[in-house]
């Protein structure tokens, strides 16, 4: 039997004002170079419902209607919604690394290099809250050989922050007891994706630049022309 034309018109028009709800669009277009072309609308449709509904509440019919498909069409790429989370959890993981290491080469001193990497990573979190939150938040879900791949890649992150606040105290431009509580805390210091809000009164750069004045002062940072001296005659 048919259904009603109004009743048809309800259901379709419940799931425009959930995709409206729920769009989602990477500011930085992490998802623009993925191929084929045809899954990159279930993965950013896939983030909004994470977002919108969370992980474990939200079903491959969710995902597709937020992608405008049939549930069927989901199945052309991905089999199941933890194939999706694990490609987004990798797409942003490797940016966010890649954005650390560039970080590091873009200085020659442990104070520029943190500097960049706060910038860098403030700013990625602000404009990509939406997605920086759903994959720090529901990356655990995944079987344990691509948590493993995911660990490994925060591991490396972590690694280089270590290495940076280790480097600035052999130096003596940095001055704190304790290398590994310092690392731990920048780390967590530039995750803001959690609370940032872009209607708030701050941009993500200006987020950033007070974000890595906090930083620096619990580094104890000597930013004076003295303590870049030393440096340089290290790294000559």
């Amino acid at each position: 039997m048919a259904r009603k034309p109004d009743a048809l018109g309800e259901a379709g028009a419940r799931r425009m004002a959930f995709q409206r709800e729920h769009e989602y669009v990477s500011p930085r277009g992490l998802f623009d170079d993925v191929e084929p072309k045809g899954s990159r609308r279930f993965l950013t449709a896939a983030v909004a419902a994470f977002n919108g509904r969370g992980y474990h509440a939200t079903t491959t019919r969710d995902i597709a209607t937020l992608a405008g498909s049939s549930p069927a069409g989901i199945y052309t790429y991905y089999a199941t919604k933890a194939d999706l989370l694990y490609e987004i959890a990798v797409i942003a993981h490797q940016y966010i690394l890649d954005e650390t290491l560039a970080a590091v080469a873009s200085a020659s001193d442990p104070i520029g290099r943190i500097s960049e990497i706060v910038r860098r990573s403030v700013t990625y979190h602000a404009e990509e809250h939406v997605l920086a939150r759903v994959v720090n938040t529901d990356f655990r879900s995944l079987e344990v050989q691509r948590l493993a791949t995911i660990m490994k890649m925060r591991r490396q992150i972590s690694r280089v922050v270590h290495d940076e606040v280790q480097r600035g105290v052999d130096l003596g431009v940095f001055h704190v007891a304790h290398v590994d509580g310092a690392a731990i805390a920048i780390l967590r210091l530039m995750d803001v994706a959690p609370w940032y809000n872009e209607r708030g009164p701050m941009s993500p750069s200006e987020l950033a630049e007070v974000y890595l004045g906090l930083i620096l002062n619990m580094l104890r940072a000597d930013r004076s022309d003295d303590g870049r001296d030393r440096d340089a005659a290290v790294n000559g």
